[in-house]
């Protein structure tokens, strides 16, 4: 008797960043403005299942950069937090270039990438982000601002003694 297998995924945040849901090797995983203080060592296993229960996936990003050899610390840019058709689309917006973070690889990694050629790629996971995601919605009155508008001078301050003058 022979199995069929069949490569269908069912994590969803495996087929939308091409993950490998059924990979356990180690991989290096920088959460961009999550707060955490160092890079996680994790899986694509334990990042699909991680993504998969967070409720903003819809909003989510996972890009990978490259981690040259040898070096115990990666700039990243905001080039590196889009998705490739998205950085053609904004190639030309000069903020792309610019660096958001620098971080350090834990020393294990930094060993094991040095001797063994392992982690050969930083996983980002990310909020969407692309330069025309906020749009000048306010109204256009609130774009003007005068003195007038700003420090009113009929009002008494609250401390004042609206009798005493």
């Amino acid at each position: 008797m022979t199995w069929k297998s069949s490569s269908t995924s069912s994590s969803k945040a495996s087929s939308l960043f091409g993950l490998d849901e059924d990979d356990t090797s180690k991989i290096l995983v920088y959460k961009y403005r999550s707060g955490s203080k160092a890079l996680e060592v994790s899986s694509q296993h334990d990042l699909c299942k991680a993504l998969d229960h967070d409720p903003n996936l819809e909003y989510m990003r996972v890009t990978k950069k490259p981690i040259p050899r040898g070096n115990s610390r990666l700039e990243v840019f905001g080039e590196d937090l889009m998705m490739p058709e998205d950085q053609k689309k904004y190639a030309e917006k000069p903020t792309l270039k610019s660096s958001l973070a620098n971080v350090g690889l834990p020393s294990t990694a930094y060993w094991k990438r040095l001797l063994f050629n392992s982690f050969p790629e930083l996983y980002i996971v990310s909020k969407s982000i692309s330069p025309s995601n906020s749009p000048n919605n306010s109204p256009e009155n609130s774009q003007h601002v005068s003195p007038s508008t700003t420090f009113p001078v009929d009002n008494a301050h609250p401390l004042q003694d609206p009798q005493a003058s």
